[in-house]
């Protein structure tokens, strides 16, 4: 029988050198700030935070503001959940402040479990379409290929009852053994007004490069209308063949549109940001990650307390840009009894372009949100 651990070590071991080789060591950019081991006097507590905000598995947080504007709802991707052992997927959280989060409900439960689909609840975001409540997410169907799904809030509450569609809202172009569509991420372009699925695509069987697509939504948010357009593919070197968990900012007649690169379970999973002039494209990548483990330290054998940090969700409050996304812990890197935490940096500017360097560890100035 085929060891597929072994397989994909060795794998991971030819990108290692083939890197090596072509880029050379890793180096972070640092920005955040802050001194390792520097405490927060008791009277200024509260205006600051340290990561991790959830300090147990949260992978592939989705963060989207509330309609009522009081607070942010959170969903995150469910581990080792299915439809036979009757499980409830994707947990949705509430915040205030963007800091302090509470679990609330479910999307799924065993009572209203897509029919399609059976296991792999990955990927999940909760987006206000047209004044509805959707959910995207990521499932492997009955017929064992992984496609994404959506959702529909019954009511005006967030953290309500959801309905699913009944059958994938996108699945892969190509048949081959493994191939499948994850990660779908809905934007709305606040210059045309159009809105937007994006996605990625694998065949990995076939050892093809990731590919990231784009196809416009109908006005119900649910179908897809017109074309899909190629946005980018993982060309990269360092991006180790991954190019997955769009998302899409606008700013000043740019479109960013940041995604993770690298494989989830290794230190070298980071982040990245292409931009272009319009949503479809096409798109210049930056040359370097913007949010990687912190290699300064972690080449040292020094704890940098987080490892593997990506697939965020970038929000905008008061003109500043601020990204949630997940981390293995120190000395935990793949172990799914920790899990991925929750973390929370803000974005600064250089050289025209989004960035955050590494996961901060030390007290950060809690964003001012809700504070009107």
């Amino acid at each position: 029988m085929v060891n597929l651990d072994f397989l994909l070590s060795g794998f991971l071991f030819l990108l290692d050198v083939k890197e090596n080789l072509l880029t050379g060591p890793k180096i972070s950019e640092r920005f955040s700030v802050g001194e390792p081991g520097k405490s927060v006097p008791n009277d200024l507590a509260n205006t600051y935070y340290t990561n991790p905000l959830i300090n147990e598995n949260t992978p592939d947080p989705g963060v989207t503001k509330l309609l009522d504007n009081s607070g942010w709802a959170l969903v995150s991707t469910s581990s080792f959940v299915s439809k036979s052992n009757k499980s409830s997927a994707f947990p949705i959280y509430f915040s205030r402040d963007l800091v302090s989060w509470s679990l609330e409900s479910w999307v799924f439960s065993p009572t209203n479990w897509p029919a399609w689909a059976q296991d792999n609840m990955w990927a999940p975001e909760l987006h206000a379409v047209r004044g509805k409540y959707i959910v995207y997410f990521t499932a492997r169907g009955t017929n064992g290929r992984l496609a994404c799904g959506a959702a529909i809030a019954l009511s005006d509450d967030p953290f309500g009852r959801y309905k699913d569609i009944g059958r994938p809202l996108v699945e892969a172009e190509s048949r081959d053994i493994g191939a499948g569509a994850i990660d779908s991420h809905y934007f709305e372009d606040p210059v045309s007004g159009k809105h937007y699925l994006l996605w990625k695509e694998d065949r990995p069987i076939s050892f093809q490069l990731s590919s990231m697509y784009i196809q416009q939504l109908t006005p119900s948010g649910t179908a897809l209308k017109g074309a899909r357009k190629l946005l980018l593919s993982s060309n990269l070197v360092e991006e180790r063949q991954i190019a997955e968990a769009p998302w899409m900012m606008y700013k000043n007649g740019y479109y960013y549109l940041f995604y993770s690169s690298g494989w989830f379970l290794e230190a070298k999973y980071h982040m990245r940001v292409a931009r272009g002039k319009k949503a479809t494209g096409p798109f210049v990548k930056r040359n370097k990650p913007i949010l990687s483990t912190d290699w300064a330290r972690y080449s040292k054998g020094e704890n940098c307390s987080f490892l593997g940090p990506g697939h965020g969700s970038v929000i905008e409050h008061d003109g500043a840009w601020w990204m949630l996304y997940h981390s293995w812990l120190w000395g935990s890197l793949n172990d799914h009894n920790s899990g991925r935490v929750l973390l929370l940096d803000k974005m600064i500017w250089k050289d025209s372009w989004p960035v955050v360097g590494v996961p901060s560890d030390t007290p950060q100035i809690v964003p001012a949100v809700n504070k009107e």
